[in-house]
């Protein structure tokens, strides 16, 4: 019996020793509510690799989505990586779209420079994770810096990414539906015209300010993780079970490698869209092995 009852109080002295070992700080990077982020830093002394991540959601924003990546920052911090789990103003947020959303996105990753003087966060190697349009938002972190200083939406990068993964992404903004390009097939409500400010027509500058695939080279390793649903493209099957616009689909890969960027892909034969952030699945793994590649910490 007094066996059985030590054993159970080392299990429960374990488990609450791992659940104090993972603290996430919020930590405000703005006046609005969602200008935050939850920063989460490994036991020791540092500095450590830091993760920025940017969760999906069509574009938006709440706070439930955050959740998305929590397991995989607790994850990261066992192998010695600080994360910053970012929130910020989405296309349909009030304040948020255009100029707004990219607005936070700047200037939340930039926050990092500032958390840094308090944590022990190396922000020379700041990586970036993004799942779905989470991965679109990461790329243009990537190629902001080439951005007119007279756009409405440039900040000047006080942190710049390392390296970028994106995990099954819409890189493309021309990309959310499988009829149409303006988001509402997909995401129920015409999510473009918000992201940019009107329509695309009428905003052509505005759009190709938003669109990565404009601007590489983005000077920066890319691990590009993607189901077989999504690439590559093999008509007549439809592409991602119909909800993409693969007709107008770019082959993203092609034109990172032409472009002269360095970069991986890694292919995930028919995962969902919603397991790349799935605890334990094939891609959530996969996305832990790229950051860890890209880190020098592991080679698969």
């Amino acid at each position: 019996m007094c066996r059985l009852f030590f054993r159970s109080l080392i299990s429960l002295c374990l488990l609450i020793t791992a659940t104090l070992s993972f603290a996430q700080t919020k930590i405000p990077y703005g006046s609005d509510p969602f200008q935050y982020g939850e920063l989460s830093v490994p036991a020791g002394n540092g500095p450590f690799p830091v993760v920025t991540f940017l969760h999906a959601g069509c574009w938006r924003s709440t706070e439930g989505l955050m959740n998305s990546y929590r397991a995989m920052a607790k994850a990261l911090n066992e192998h010695g990586i600080a994360t910053w789990n970012m929130q910020y103003r989405g296309a349909t947020s009030p304040g948020g779209g255009w100029p707004g959303t990219w607005l936070d996105i700047a200037n939340g990753f930039d926050a990092l420079a500032t958390i840094a003087k308090d944590y022990p966060i190396d922000t020379s190697r700041a990586v970036v994770v993004g799942h779905s349009s989470g991965g679109h938002y990461g790329a243009w972190l990537a190629m902001r810096k080439q951005l007119p200083p007279n756009s409405d939406i440039y900040v000047k990068p006080v942190v710049n990414p390392m390296a970028l993964v994106m995990a099954d992404a819409y890189i493309n903004p021309l990309v959310i539906d499988s009829i149409g390009v303006t988001g509402e097939i997909y995401c129920g409500e015409p999510i473009l015209e918000k992201l940019i400010g009107g329509s695309p027509e009428t905003h052509v500058d505005n759009f190709v300010q938003i669109s990565p695939l404009e601007w590489l080279p983005w000077g920066i390793p890319q691990e590009y993780i993607v189901s077989t649903y999504r690439y590559p493209v093999s008509l007549p099957r439809e592409f991602a079970q119909g909800k993409t616009a693969w007709k107008s689909l770019p082959d993203y890969p092609a034109m990172a490698v032409l472009a002269g960027d360095e970069f991986n892909m890694r292919l995930i034969h028919n995962e969902d869209h919603g397991a790349f952030v799935r605890e334990g699945s094939r891609s959530y793994l996969a996305t832990i092995s790229a950051v860890l590649r890209l880190l020098g910490k592991g080679t698969e």
